[in-house]
């Protein structure tokens, strides 16, 4: 991302790209996808079950991403007071609370290979909401990207 940002802070040239990348993106956040506030920040904010650290969070004036980092691990499949509650179903919940009317949506950057997590696990991360509204936010999961393919969008 520093490369990125680096070479296009307001991110013109690379975001419409990365979007369009992301395989379960939704079509308003490509179609619209905004300049960059600022660089990507590390976000904290209070959800259902505590505080969630976002560790990069892209933000335009209509769209919200956060990037999670699964490149040399993969992502927490249970937190300590939920086991069943995975770190997508957080972050997409963390990004809702931001989001003001925003497109929103969260994305992993993985190596080749990558099991992403299920829908079921997604939504199984949720119990605390309506089935309806849980796969609501499921629709915020927009896939995963590989480190190659972001690296290639620096150039």
């Amino acid at each position: 991302m520093r490369a990125l940002i680096g070479a296009d802070p307001g991110g013109a040239a690379w975001l419409p790209r990365l979007l369009q990348a992301l395989p379960e993106i939704h079509w308003g956040a490509v179609r619209t996808p905004g300049i960059l506030r600022a660089t990507p920040l590390a976000r904290e904010i209070n959800i259902v079950d505590g505080v969630v650290r976002l560790p990069c969070c892209l933000e335009t004036s209509t769209l919200v991403l956060a990037l999670e980092d699964a490149r040399d691990d993969r992502l927490p499949a249970g937190m300590p007071a939920d086991p069943q509650r995975h770190r997508v179903s957080q972050v997409i919940e963390a990004l809702r609370v931001i989001a003001s009317g925003r497109h929103f949506g969260v994305a992993i950057i993985a190596r080749e290979g990558y099991a992403e997590p299920h829908r079921t696990t997604i939504l199984e991360g949720l119990p605390h909401l309506e089935r309806e509204e849980a796969e609501d936010l499921y629709a915020n999961y927009w896939g995963w990207i590989s480190e190659e393919t972001l690296d290639a969008l620096a150039s």
